[in-house]
């Protein structure tokens, strides 16, 4: 998988962001054949202030509070991460055409992987 390199208009360094979290996918996913090299990226500015530190952030602080309350690091489900897609892109700034495509390109990979989900309608 290419990495990104360079600046964006920003300032801010590219790195891709997988929508469902890679470690997240990579501890319930795994059973179907998941594997984070071929799992759907977009390419996004980090550090702060940018949208891959927010997103990045706003997934730890889940994996975190999921700890704290003694429920497993992994433990939410596929619908609740789905939900989180929607509702981390929206909070970043992004527009609804964004996000659509992000969570297309996550239930085309689902559908490769024999993965059953519900398509999140926001």
């Amino acid at each position: 998988m290419p990495r990104p390199k360079g600046t964006g208009p920003g300032g801010g360094r590219f790195q891709s962001h997988h929508g469902l979290q890679k470690e997240w996918a990579m501890n319930n996913l795994k059973e179907y054949g998941y594997d984070p090299g071929l799992a759907p990226t977009l390419t996004l500015e980090t550090g702060k202030g940018f949208p891959h530190t927010f997103l990045s952030t706003a997934q730890n602080l889940r994996r975190n509070a999921r700890v704290a309350a003694g429920q497993g690091k992994w433990s939410s489900s596929l619908q609740d991460e789905l939900g989180y897609i929607v509702d981390d892109f929206t909070k970043a700034g992004f527009d609804r055409s964004t996000i659509e495509g992000v969570l297309e390109r996550q239930y085309k990979m689902f559908d490769r992987l024999g993965v059953s989900y519900e398509r999140i309608d926001f």
